[in-house]
């Protein structure tokens, strides 16, 4: 409320209609009422108050709060955000964490938005004489090593950035060392780009690679030499050729990944699709073989096992999860929402022309690389089992009709039999044969045994 000149709002006045006429009318004196403000005391914030003794490390009150709130027990997310192990994790609080975990029966393995109790406390900015004791709590009570983040962060990454060395040496025997995250980092690159020198050094000895090329273009001996880092560099092996990723694997840059080549039989080159394409495939660190055997987009789409062996992927099981992801990739039905449309109220121009044109051409070099690719597939089959496996198919198909057929025979069959009697000759139980047997003999008797009577009465007369 604003006030007239000579008042602050330190004064308490009630009247606020200065200058007006109007119906005010003073209030009385506040009294106080202890026992009504005790009685409308508001209830105890239990997420707070769990949170600040976690933060202090008060294992007393977290019992306490615990012992009340039975909806924190079951490891619901306090309002802050996290659930309350992941705090004492961070805050490496060994007595809370040991007590939520073995009293109060935390499950370690449990994610919140894809974040585990493990990978919290790998990044923990705590020493790491007191996070290791926190990380061997969780491994022995069943904890993950091998997961990661939305972003593609390990627990061994992040180990790695904070400088956890023992840690490190604790987790690197079951972590993937060819792990990268969404930036294409391994763990080797997150330690150089931190500077740690011993871990560095672990992670040689554990056998990291020192050729990948992370998204940005660079090996970690780049890395290293970037940031100054020589003793780290020292330690990384000299690299046979040093390789900058050319700029057209980055961005669009020429015609030619747009348009044909001088000849019709020339498609676009569509260099920088080809790193989408590995991300997917979570094999963009092997961008830099493509890029030196100067392979396109339709080069990639029919690529075979030894073509990815002879360009330089030398690992099998890298060359398996590029062709793998090949194989899905053009097993992905084609959808008109590739295209991009407008609508007849848009001002079109000549440039949203030629972008419609060229986004059109290029789902066409796709589909025509997934023709290719369908048809290399198909080009060693046998021809006898191709051809036994049609004769079969054949077979079962003629037996399923012949099977309706019958079926239908049977229905027509019934509803005649509905319509003459109800009891057709066809289907005369066993059951009523013997009974009519029995009634007829039966007669034969009593008429036998009537003339019999019959004669005997008149000899006897």
């Amino acid at each position: 409320m604003y006030r007239p000149a000579g008042y602050d709002d330190s004064d308490e006045d009630e009247f606020d209609e200065f200058g007006y006429i109007s119906d005010y009318i003073p209030s009385s004196k506040k009294t106080n009422n202890w026992s009504a403000a005790e009685e409308r005391t508001p209830a105890e914030d239990y997420d707070t108050v769990l949170y600040n003794a976690v933060l202090d490390n008060d294992l007393t009150e977290v019992k306490r709060v615990l012992q009340v709130a039975e909806h924190l027990r079951s490891g619901a997310c306090l309002r802050q955000g996290w659930p309350a192990i992941f705090y004492a994790c961070y805050e490496a609080n060994l007595a809370i964490v040991q007590y939520l975990v073995e009293d109060v029966g935390f499950d370690v393995q449990r994610s919140y938005n894809l974040q585990t109790a493990l990978m919290i406390a790998c990044s923990s900015p705590k020493p790491t004489d007191l996070v290791y004791p926190i990380v061997l709590l969780l491994l022995d009570h069943g904890a993950i090593i091998g997961v990661l983040d939305r972003y593609g962060w390990s627990p061994l990454m992040l180990a790695c950035k904070e400088g956890h060395l023992e840690v490190v040496k604790e987790i690197v025997g079951e972590s993937s060392l060819l792990s990268v995250d969404n930036d294409g980092n391994t763990a080797l690159f997150h330690a150089v780009k931190n500077n740690r020198y011993e871990i560095v050094k672990v992670l040689l000895r554990a056998g990291s690679q020192t050729n990948i090329v992370n998204r940005e273009g660079y090996t970690p001996k780049q890395c290293a030499i970037n940031a100054n880092y020589n003793d780290i560099a020292e330690l990384l092996p000299v690299e046979e050729d040093y390789y900058e990723l050319p700029s057209k694997y980055l961005t669009y840059n020429g015609y030619r990944n747009f348009i044909h080549g001088e000849k019709e039989q020339d498609p676009p080159d569509y260099f920088p699709e080809l790193g989408a394409l590995l991300f997917g495939m979570d094999s963009e660190q092997n961008i830099r073989f493509f890029a030196q055997a100067n392979m396109n987009l339709s080069d990639l789409l029919l690529a075979t096992d030894d073509r990815l062996r002879e360009i330089g992927i030398k690992y099998p099981i890298e060359r398996k999860r590029i062709l793998l992801g090949l194989y899905d990739f053009h097993r992905q039905p084609w959808s008109n929402n590739s295209l991009w449309t407008f609508t007849k109220s848009e001002a079109l121009d000549c440039f949203d022309v030629q972008e419609s044109l060229q986004n059109m051409l290029r789902q066409l070099t796709v589909m025509h690389g997934s023709l290719l690719y369908t048809k290399q597939l198909t080009s060693d089959f046998d021809a006898k089992i191709f051809a036994d496996t049609m004769q079969q198919s054949q077979l079962l198909r003629k037996l399923d009709d012949l099977r309706s057929m019958v079926g239908s025979v049977k229905a027509r069959m019934a509803a005649i039999h509905k319509l003459s009697s109800p009891k057709p000759v066809l289907h005369i139980p066993k059951q009523d044969t013997k009974r009519r047997s029995t009634r007829k003999a039966f007669k034969i008797g009593t008429y036998l045994l009537a003339g019999s009577l019959a004669i005997y009465l008149k000899l006897r007369k």
